[in-house]
Order: structure tokens, then C-alpha cells, then sequence
């Protein structure tokens, strides 16, 4: 089976936006794959599996990424990611 991308746009819902322990919950969900991972924000792109490249976003509450997901297992990374962000990392009660 051919590896196929996939690519998904997401808003940050919870308060504290992309922080170190969201960060931190997003590099724990993309090593589940073993798909690359790239994550944008404006012109900024970074590694999914970087947990400082994801903070220097400073995607905050209500910034909108860009998700895309090269490898055999990529529509399911962004589904994963998907859910992540928006149960808002389980962080907000």
C-alpha cells in the first residue's frame, strides 16, 4: 500500500494554547505513528515531534495550524491529532 499524505486544519481551543505540557501531549501522540509530521502556522513550519519547535509556534487560543502527515499511517496520525486538540489537550476542566 502506497504511502499517502494527509493534511487537516485545526484551531487551538484550549486556554493556554500550545504550551510546553500540550507540546509536550502532541510530540507523545506523533511517535505513536510512524509518519513525518510537519505542523504550520503562518509561514513557520515545524516537526510534530519537536516539543520546542511546537512552543516557537506561540499558537495560542483561537490560532489556527495547519496539520500534514506524509507515511503509510498518515490519515490515522491526523485523525489522532484531530481528537487531541480538540478534547484541548485534556487539560481544561
Amino acid at each position: 500500500m502506497e504511502p499517502r499524505p494527509a493534511r487537516a486544519r485545526a484551531i487551538i481551543v484550549n486556554k493556554k494554547g500550545l504550551h510546553a505540557r500540550a507540546s509536550a501531549k502532541f510530540v507523545e501522540t506523533v511517535a505513536r505513528f510512524r509518519s513525518e509530521v510537519t505542523v504550520t502556522k503562518g509561514e513557520n513550519s515545524v516537526s510534530g515531534r519537536s516539543i520546542m519547535g511546537l512552543m516557537m509556534l506561540a499558537a495560542s487560543m483561537g490560532s489556527t495550524v495547519e496539520l500534514a502527515a506524509d507515511g503509510p499511517d498518515a490519515p490515522d496520525a491526523i485523525s489522532a491529532l484531530l481528537a487531541l486538540i480538540a478534547a484541548k489537550f485534556h487539560e481544561d476542566v
